[in-house]
């Protein structure tokens, strides 16, 4: 055998070495979860991906993939992850929850026609989420919106829905009256919904929850300048919550209201590092530009849409209110 066959054969086996090594490092899973609470979504994809594929691939590393392509607004991709995270771990409750918000993700972009096998796969995934572990709250809570949602034939039920609310409150009074009062709004009962929404607040006067409750029915009832008032509180002095600033610019650009108290507040929400499922930079910057447009500031609008690209270069929205600048 001539010198360069050794040469190459050499390198060969010097190259599975590395393959190999590269293979046995430990996985990054804590490394990936922070990049992913702090929205670095593509990051934790880079140090997860080999750890979760492979002969042998660690069902945690699957399982934060799909969540962070699910945070970075690919369905798709989370869908198939979280299937494989179920698969090889059948006991994890918190895969099945998350799975079930990828197919609901999936359901909303689907055409009418592939909706109804994705809402029960939706249903699905909660109810065996909430049989692998009944305290899994956040997988209670999807049931109840899903049964006041659903029409019946997909498995949509207020009763049952009440009967999951019984649950959730016997376990936390404090989520028990969210989902109480998310069955009376889904029934148009606002005033029933009001009253869950005021005794929370009373029973747990330190929760921000309540003040997001009471907004979003206010919205619904298309009473906006309460929706306005009820965030005021905060989003300024030592009160102030990220979340809530991003709801009062995002309000503001949606209805066209108080914009310069919107755009004030979207400023200092693009002060802050979104971690999370807290709204994106590029969110931010894209209700920025909705408010120029308002004040018929295209140029500003440009600017902003562009930002918003720059941040996220898959927000289709902001792709598309450039589009009508043009």
């Amino acid at each position: 055998m001539q010198k360069s066959s050794f040469r190459a054969i050499a390198a060969l086996g010097g190259i599975f070495v590395v393959a190999a090594v590269a293979h046995a490092r430990p996985c990054r899973l804590e490394e990936g979860q922070a990049l992913i609470a702090a929205g670095k979504t593509s990051q934790a994809r880079s140090i997860l991906e080999d750890c979760a594929s492979g002969d042998s691939p660690n069902p945690r590393a699957a399982f934060l993939l799909g969540q962070s392509y699910l945070f970075g607004r690919d369905p798709d991709r989370a869908a198939l992850w979280l299937e494989r995270a179920t698969i090889l771990d059948a006991g994890s409750s918190e895969s099945q929850y998350w799975l079930g918000r990828a197919y609901g993700e999936q359901a909303l972009r689907a055409s009418v026609l592939h909706q109804p096998a994705l809402a029960k796969k939706v249903h699905r995934a909660f109810e065996r989420s909430v049989e692998l572990d009944p305290e899994n709250l956040s997988a209670r809570m999807a049931l109840v919106e899903y049964g006041v949602r659903a029409p019946g034939f997909l498995g949509g039920s207020a009763e049952r829905a009440r009967l999951q609310a019984e649950e959730i409150r016997r376990r936390d009074p404090l989520k028990g009256h969210h989902a109480f009062g998310l069955i009376a709004e889904h029934q148009k009962r606002f005033d029933d919904a009001a009253r869950e929404y005021e005794s929370a607040q009373r029973e747990f006067p330190g929760s921000p929850e309540t003040a997001y409750w009471r907004v979003a029915l206010a919205r619904r009832q298309k009473d906006f300048e309460a929706a306005f008032s009820l965030l005021e509180p905060l989003t300024s002095g030592e009160r102030e919550e990220p979340e809530a600033l991003y709801l009062l610019g995002e309000l503001a650009a949606s209805t066209g209201l108080h914009l310069d108290r919107g755009e004030a507040c979207l400023k200092r929400y693009l002060e802050h590092s979104p971690s999370g499922e807290e709204p994106s930079l590029a969110s931010a910057h894209f209700q920025l530009g909705a408010i120029h447009v308002r004040r018929k500031e295209r140029g500003l609008a440009r600017e902003e849409y562009n930002a918003a690209l720059e941040k996220d270069p898959t927000l289709t929205e902001a792709r598309q209110a450039l589009l009508k600048l043009k």
